[in-house]
């Protein structure tokens, strides 16, 4: 997927090791844990001011919430009634 010319970033894992693909390069995640990948994950796309993919706002805004991030992703109710439910 592409936004404002940069691919989206991407965590995956390859060779039994943790990946972030970014444009046309792999960057490695020096930790096996996946909270610390999916957060170099979140720094990505904030530093490069790159949008979630619109298939997957949901999950990301649900990340946001819940690690107490500032929300980018905009109100939903769908969204708001999940953290509800999830968060308690």
């Amino acid at each position: 997927m592409t936004a404002g010319g940069c691919t989206q970033p991407l965590l995956f894992r390859f060779q039994d090791r943790l990946w972030i693909k970014l444009d046309h390069s792999a960057v490695p995640v020096h930790s096996a844990c996946v909270a610390d990948a999916f957060e170099l994950l979140f720094h990505y796309f904030h530093v490069l001011h790159v949008q979630y993919p619109p298939e997957l706002w949901i999950v990301y805004g649900f990340f946001e919430k819940a690690l107490g991030i500032k929300p980018t992703v905009g109100k939903s109710v769908v969204l708001s009634e999940f953290c509800q439910h999830v968060l308690k």
